[in-house]
């Protein structure tokens, strides 16, 4: 079988589905001809010739290649094929073989949303994809699409590092459930900028309950509204707007409380001051 895979360091698989995300894979062919040699960049459906196992030259093409990007388009989660099953949950299916075989073998996977596409969770897809939801993710917008391209490229060239091929760690000590000892650092650890989902953050809303309750209705509330939109901000990747979230709510709580504690002690020196305010004179 002939070895369709470049022999240049630093080789970079572009995953797409055809029907979905066609021109868009394209499109970031080109751009990214501009940072790297045509050579490093690998798309899957023009390399595996006639006759070919096709399992074993992805993953042959795989074995060589040291960032993976996953392409996600609108219908890339839900495609379905002539028989109305869902592709992804096809075993046999080229886009999830050669995400599959990326993720087993550690190979660097970012996947790589166009069209304003959320990141799938991992209820939504196969066992074997799960992972891929820990992956920090990239937003292409066609609006900023030869920035977006640029960003990207950066964060490639970090990953390669100034040797051209993407660092590589022995955790075999480290064990995995069922007794198995795997390779883990990839998915838990940063490497050369790309960065795994930071931990979700507190919600805070038993906090805002409380305030609600006990303080002050009108800002418990407030503080409750921002908590109840931190688990679905961190689940569609907005990080950095979940943490705000789960300030906001935080800080309505505080002044809830404040402002009850000031109602208390104001109420406390009118009923020292008039201790006989709630009698009348007669």
């Amino acid at each position: 079988m002939p070895d369709t895979m470049p022999a240049l360091n630093g080789a970079i698989f572009i995953n797409y589905r055809k029907d979905d995300s066609s021109w868009n894979a394209l499109a970031l062919y080109n751009e990214l001809l501009k940072y790297f040699a045509r050579e490093q960049l690998f798309k899957d459906f023009n390399t595996i010739l006639p006759g070919d196992d096709f399992v074993v030259s992805i993953q042959n093409a795989l074995r060589k290649c040291d960032v993976l990007l996953v392409i996600i388009g609108k219908n890339w989660l839900n495609m379905t094929d002539t028989k109305g099953q869902r592709r992804l949950d096809d075993p046999d299916d080229f886009v999830r073989i050669e995400i599959a075989t990326a993720l087993e073998r550690k190979i660097q996977v970012i996947p790589v949303l166009f069209d304003g596409t959320t990141m799938p969770s991992p209820t939504d897809l196969p066992a074997d994809l799960n992972l891929l939801y820990r992956r920090q993710f990239v937003e292409i917008d066609t609006k900023r699409f030869e920035d977006d391209v640029r960003k990207l490229a950066d964060a490639i060239k970090k990953v390669l590092g100034e040797s051209g091929f993407r660092p590589q760690y022995d955790d075999s000590h480290n064990p995995q459930p069922g007794g198995t000892a795997r390779t883990q650092r990839q998915n838990d650890t940063p490497i050369s900028g790309i960065m795994p989902p930071p931990p979700k953050p507190d919600n805070n809303l038993v906090w805002g309950i409380l305030s609600t309750l006990l303080c002050c209705l009108p800002l418990g509330i407030a503080s409750i509204i921002y908590a109840s939109k931190v688990d679905g901000l961190y689940a569609a990747g907005k990080y950095a707007e979940a943490a705000n979230s789960a300030k906001q709510a935080k800080q309505w709580a505080i002044y809830a409380a404040i402002v009850g504690v000031v109602l208390i002690v104001v109420l406390y020196i009118i009923g020292t001051l008039n201790p006989n305010n709630s009698y009348s004179s007669y």
